[in-house]
């Protein structure tokens, strides 16, 4: 075989591969997204019973704490959609997040972050919204792949 016919199958090999890598991609950002669309419904309809069924048994909240936690930021889902849910999740907030301006990461090789293997971040605020020199906000959704299908496993805001 030349180099050019070996060198032409290789980048065609090359380009197949990176082709499915974003189908795949896309695919499972779209699945994420769907996720929690479907979350953030539940929550507007304070459906909490299917909620649980959604969530892992902590959730990362640290939202959830006026000073910050003494060891972490932990809560297990029962307190969290019992004591923490109505407060974080008001009404604009809620409002905010129909926007629907969402940005999707893979986060599952940070040894750091066990609990979590994919985001959502969701725009709550665009650069300069909130005033002049603002960077912007986002709400962060963290997901967790539980045999194949998501669950809700924190929440955060940035910055």
């Amino acid at each position: 075989m030349k180099l050019t016919q070996y060198l032409s199958l290789l980048f065609i090999g090359f380009h197949l591969i990176s082709y499915g890598q974003k189908k795949d991609n896309k695919e499972l950002q779209s699945k994420a997204e769907q996720f929690t669309q479907k979350v953030i419904h539940l929550i507007t309809e304070k459906d909490y019973a299917a909620l649980n069924q959604l969530t892992t048994s902590k959730v990362y909240c640290y939202l959830c704490f006026e000073n910050a936690p003494e060891k972490n930021a932990f809560v297990g889902k029962d307190a969290f959609y019992k004591k923490h849910i109505s407060t974080i999740f008001n009404k604009e907030l809620l409002e905010r997040l129909q926007r629907n301006e969402t940005k999707f990461s893979y986060d599952g090789s940070d040894p750091g972050f066990k609990d979590r293997d994919y985001i959502v971040l969701y725009t709550t605020h665009r650069p300069n919204e909130f005033g002049d020199g603002h960077e912007g906000a986002q709400f962060v959704f963290w997901l967790k792949d539980e045999k194949g299908n998501f669950k809700l496993s924190g929440i955060e805001t940035v910055p």
